[in-house]
């Protein structure tokens, strides 16, 4: 089974011969732009640079999926947003809003001819034609609530969510036209997959009732408008958004460390695949090859179909830990011994960052009594 063939069946929960390994999110790094010499920010801006440096990872590395494009500011720059592109070793960045109310949003007739986008869905075609079966073309929109967030920001955005809901609904109606436009103009292009950006519905920002009123209705329309399998990620604590996830018609859930795999299996094993969940600061950036190794193997253990890192790859991850992601997933296929025991690396992390919460809300507790 080839890598592109691996990686599109574990999406659809198909059999395998053993779990991919892929950064769905953007997973460019310093080590990638240097072998591939080509370097941020020049590699945003012209799709052969584009499709040259989103490649790196699988001629490199042999993660089996090439992601592109890098970063959120697409969508936003064609509408209007400033855009900070960065350094070498940074992602584009939206400088600040630039509308106070719903009646200011304008979205271009011509909005797939401007901007960057054409420079995304040339290089997916070239991505396609250059790579045809051998490996899977990922590419990613904005979804509506992450862009909504950026053109309104959030000041604005989150009191209306109370004070002013229609608002927040006929934004959320348009922006869900338009992704569904622009991620399919991507299919026809070329890509395999398109991953939704929702960092914005995080469980860290907004509640699972927010999520289920505000999101859920126009996640139910644009996944199954997109022709082609579709990679909803939200990072952060949304353990309680995961029975509206799998609502969505998502195929495939992309999350990191702050999800609760029992709750993961729970809402979605079976009916949605589960991509993740490396830890990527703690593991990737500062661990060990071991620590990474070990981390992957309960990834693996826990359930997930892709094993991925949580977000975004840092841009200065040691290429020998991501190496260690990469042999895990071989390991865990072929020596039944790693099997016996799953780690829980990722679980002691998790435990030692509660601690000091616990022992504020414990202090909190002793002043109050006193």
């Amino acid at each position: 089974m080839n890598a592109k063939a691996r990686f599109l069946n574990a999406l659809r929960l198909k059999p395998v011969d053993r779990p991919p390994v892929a950064a769905v999110v953007t997973g460019i790094t310093v080590d990638m732009m240097e072998k591939a010499g080509i370097y941020y920010p020049d590699a945003h801006k012209t799709s052969e640079q584009l499709a040259g440096l989103a490649a790196a990872i699988w001629e490199h590395h042999r993660i089996e999926a090439i992601k592109l494009p890098f970063g959120m500011t697409v969508e936003a720059e064609v509408l209007g947003c400033e855009i900070d592109y960065g350094t070498y070793d940074t992602l584009p960045t939206d400088i600040y809003p630039i509308w106070n109310h719903p009646d200011e949003l304008t979205i271009p007739d011509d909005f797939l001819e401007r901007g960057r986008v054409p420079v995304v869905l040339e290089a997916i075609s070239r991505l396609r034609q250059r790579y045809d079966n051998e490996v899977a073309v990922i590419s990613s929109i904005v979804g509506p609530f992450a862009l909504a967030a950026k053109l309104f920001g959030f000041p604005n955005l989150f009191p209306w969510l109370i004070t002013e809901p229609d608002y927040v609904h006929r934004i959320m109606g348009r922006l869900t036209d338009l992704a569904i436009s622009y991620a399919n103009a991507q299919v026809e292009a070329g890509a395999d997959a398109i991953v939704l950006g929702e960092a914005t519905c995080s469980g860290d920002l907004i509640s699972p009732d927010t999520y289920r009123d505000f999101i859920l209705p126009y996640h139910k329309r644009l996944c199954p408008a997109i022709k082609a399998p579709t990679i909803l990620h939200i990072c952060g604590k949304s353990s309680n958004h995961l029975a509206y996830i799998a609502e969505t018609g998502a195929t495939c859930y992309s999350f990191d460390e702050g999800v609760d795999m029992a709750e993961a299996r729970k809402h979605l094993k079976g009916r949605v695949a589960l991509a993740g969940y490396v830890p990527t600061v703690e593991v990737l950036l500062n661990g060990t090859p071991e620590l990474v190794y070990q981390a992957s193997l309960e990834c693996l253990g826990n359930g997930v179909d892709i094993l991925a890192p949580g977000c975004s790859l840092p841009q200065h991850t040691p290429p020998e830990n991501i190496a260690a992601m990469v042999q895990a997933a071989y390991d865990w296929a072929d020596r039944p011994e790693v099997r016996h025991e799953i780690p829980t690396v990722i679980q002691a992390l998790r435990q030692q960052k509660a601690r000091p919460k616990r022992a504020q809300r414990s202090r909190r507790r002793s002043r109050v009594q006193a």
